[in-house]
């Protein structure tokens, strides 16, 4: 039996914004802790992060009288983790380029100093290659762009085993 198709856009976009306004928080929580990584923030973002995917999921279903397919559960769950991912990758750019550039500097200052200690004997041509390297996957927008290309992926993820999970259920 085919189920009735229900536009998903409005959920994902509710659920998108829901999703970055976690995303930010977390941001904002890491830049006010003047800190680089927290594992009660990163569990807590996680859990929310799933939760938010999966229950876009379970109100598209909600909303589609109480039927979805697969493809379903993912266009919706995708959905809302690019919309989110999107806005999250926006406020990253912005944050790492004008609110926190030092964040970057103090990355590049450590990878330098993880470069010269390795002990290994480089070039003047291959250290020049290392470093401007290392500039490009430092930067702001190299950053924002894997936050989103995180967030597609790990939405799909989730939406596939939420999706798997209520269609029958």
């Amino acid at each position: 039996m085919e189920s009735p198709q229900l536009s998903f856009k409005s959920i994902a976009y509710t659920y998108g914004i829901y999703y970055a306004l976690l995303g930010i928080a977390m941001i904002v929580a890491l830049y006010v802790l003047d800190t680089d990584s927290n594992l009660v923030l990163t569990i807590l973002n996680v859990a929310g992060t799933i939760g938010i995917i999966a229950y876009s999921v379970i109100a598209y279903k909600k909303a589609n009288e109480n039927s979805i397919t697969l493809s379903q559960a993912m266009k919706a769950g995708l959905a809302t983790a690019a919309i989110g991912g999107l806005l999250i990758a926006l406020f990253t750019y912005l944050h790492y380029s004008f609110i926190n550039p030092e964040f970057i500097e103090v990355i590049r200052e450590k990878a330098l100093q993880d470069l010269y200690t390795a002990g290994n004997e480089m070039t003047a041509e291959t250290e020049e290659q290392a470093i401007s390297m290392m500039n490009i996957f430092t930067s702001a927008g190299f950053i924002s762009t894997v936050s989103l290309i995180g967030s597609v992926f790990f939405g799909l993820v989730v939406s596939l085993i939420t999706g798997l999970i209520v269609k029958n259920a």
